[in-house]
């Protein structure tokens, strides 16, 4: 399949866009949560869930489930994307949370502070906006044949 013209690699799997935006809002509430309370507990939450979706066990995320339940219930609708690049983004996303959790756990506040105010940025660009940052990033990296399946 010639990829040719297309904005973003892709995958032959599809993804529901609307999911994907309301799991990066419960990002958002759950990260400045954590943010917050300088817990790294409830930041550990989102490194399970981050994990799940990055690494082919999403059909397991809370987070995933609760956007499913809440775009069945609002009839949201169904917008396709390309499945690759959000998968990506949330294995980005793992390891930033994942850092994250690890400086809020070693009290290293201010480092925290500033990693989690990307976190929540980034998430809030692809709520709120529809800008997925991992997704720029990963369409560069294919760009330059970084990956193996494109």
């Amino acid at each position: 399949m010639e990829k040719v013209g297309l904005s973003c690699p892709v995958n032959d799997k599809q993804v529901n866009e609307i999911v994907v935006r309301l799991v990066a809002m419960q990002v958002v509430f759950i990260g400045a949560t954590a943010l917050y309370f300088q817990s790294w507990q409830i930041s550990a939450l989102l490194v399970a869930d981050f994990g799940l979706r990055a690494f082919g066990f999403s059909q397991l995320s809370p987070l995933k489930y609760l956007a499913q339940k809440s775009v069945t219930h609002f009839q949201l609708g169904y917008k396709a994307t390309n499945e690759a690049p959000k998968k990506f983004a949330a294995a980005v996303g793992f390891s930033v949370v994942g850092l994250f959790s690890l400086l809020l756990f070693l009290e290293f506040s201010l480092s925290a502070g500033i990693i989690g105010g990307f976190l929540l940025l980034f998430a809030s660009l692809e709520s709120f906006f529809g800008i997925c940052v991992g997704c720029i990033i990963y369409q560069q990296l294919a760009r330059f044949r970084w990956f193996n399946s494109l």
